[in-house]
């Protein structure tokens, strides 16, 4: 058995992993969306039995709020949830100042290191030595003087690929780090003042273990200017989501160049092909976070024997919710794949473009019709959904909320 879940995570992402067989089930879980969305993933928790709700691995991939806030939250609230995480992949200060660096200047970022705080304050509590301990707490990133790429094993038989971060990205995303922590008026490592401002943030908040607990009337007014779906009047798009290297502007429009993503953010984001079982794959998932397209095409290159050879998927997690400067003509071919999942509403950003859907359906290779899986219908999703275009175009689309797959 193989599942994967797209928790309702607004624009965001909130992947849930679910592998193995009988009683013997294996999870994992890829960030946590933005705050407003985390008592989706609380309540997916609430209904496991409390004895099950351990985790192979959490990954934060990067420091972007769509996908950070919400891991901050369930961090906060994984004793009360009696929740445990064997291993945790997060690239904070620590691994970034790990990466070779002609500059060697130290570092650090607001949110970026009050995560690094909440792993610290979970390691002492369980006496567990969790983050990145696949890679002897070093960067999870790929080393581009190494003739491989980086390959663990988890527990059931199941084996990751890394894919991204490269070094290169990770020196990127140090440079901005620095600046915005200069900017938040926090030193590097300043524990009681990054706890002072956890403990004042109105919408970072632990929510407990009542299954359906309500937020008070404190943190619904912090949330308040949060959007879920798309506003009729398009409100949402003068949001400002504040995120661990500022503020959200700069996002590449519909009409951007494809795979033109500039964003230090995005392009440290973790990303990995997924292989269950190991030794006779029956999935082969790509989970792409927010990376960049050059540097996923850099590691296939690197992987795959002959520059004409493709990877064969059964599932693709488009990077960047399907932005166009997330996608590649270049990236799509060297994949042969099934299943592509979009993890979006639409809000704030309007993804997935168009024109990146467009270019993904023009260049599928894989057997039989492509199949799109959305996590949301809305305005922006639902152009997929008209049986007539599918039709004419030759794929399938599925739009439940908070989609699931099985393979």
């Amino acid at each position: 058995m193989f599942r994967i879940e797209m928790l309702p995570a607004a624009h965001g992402d909130c992947l849930w992993i679910e592998y193995g067989s009988g009683s013997a089930i294996h999870r994992l879980l890829i960030d946590g969306g933005p705050a407003h969305t985390y008592p989706a993933l609380r309540e997916r928790i609430l209904h496991l039995p409390a004895a099950e709700r351990r985790f192979d691995l959490l990954v934060i991939t990067h420091v972007d709020a769509d996908h950070i806030e919400g891991v901050i939250r369930l961090l906060l609230d994984a004793e009360a949830l009696q929740c445990r995480f064997d291993r945790i992949w997060f690239n904070g200060r620590e691994q970034l100042n790990a990466v070779p660096d002609p500059a060697g200047q130290p570092l650090g970022a607001l949110q970026g290191e009050m995560l690094g705080v909440l792993i610290a304050d979970y390691e002492a509590r369980t006496g567990e030595s969790v983050w990145n301990r696949d890679f002897a707490r070093g960067p999870a990133a790929v080393d581009r003087n190494q003739p491989t790429l980086p390959v663990v094993a988890l527990p059931g038989d199941c084996r990751l690929t890394l894919l991204s971060p490269d070094h290169a990205a990770l020196l990127t995303l140090k440079d901005r780090w620095t600046q915005e922590l200069r900017k938040a008026r926090i030193s590097s490592g300043d524990t009681a003042a990054l706890r002072a401002r956890l403990a004042a943030s109105r919408s970072l908040r632990p929510l407990g273990d009542v299954l359906g607990a309500e937020e008070d009337e404190e943190e619904t007014a912090a949330m308040a200017d949060r959007f879920e779906l798309p506003a009729d009047d398009d409100s949402d798009l003068g949001a400002q989501l504040e995120d661990a290297l500022g503020s959200g502007s700069g996002e590449p429009g519909a009409d951007a160049p494809f795979g033109g993503d500039r964003s230090p953010a995005n392009g440290s984001s973790i990303a990995f092909v997924l292989e269950y079982p190991a030794a006779r794959p029956q999935a082969r998932v790509l989970l792409a976070g927010d990376a960049w397209p050059a540097v996923l095409e850099a590691s296939l290159a690197q992987w795959l024997d002959a520059p004409d050879q493709v990877l064969t998927l059964n599932a693709f997690k488009l990077p960047h919710h399907g932005s166009v400067a997330n996608l590649s003509e270049a990236l799509l071919a060297r994949l042969r794949c099934s299943h592509y999942l979009v993890s979006t509403s639409g809000a704030l950003f309007r993804h997935p473009h168009a024109r990146a859907i467009d270019l993904l359906l023009l260049q599928h290779k894989g057997a039989g019709r492509p199949q799109l899986h959305f996590n949301y219908l809305t305005r922006c999703t639902e152009p997929w959904s008209r049986s007539d275009d599918q039709s004419a175009r030759g794929y399938r689309a599925h739009h439940p909320k908070g989609v699931s797959l099985e393979i």
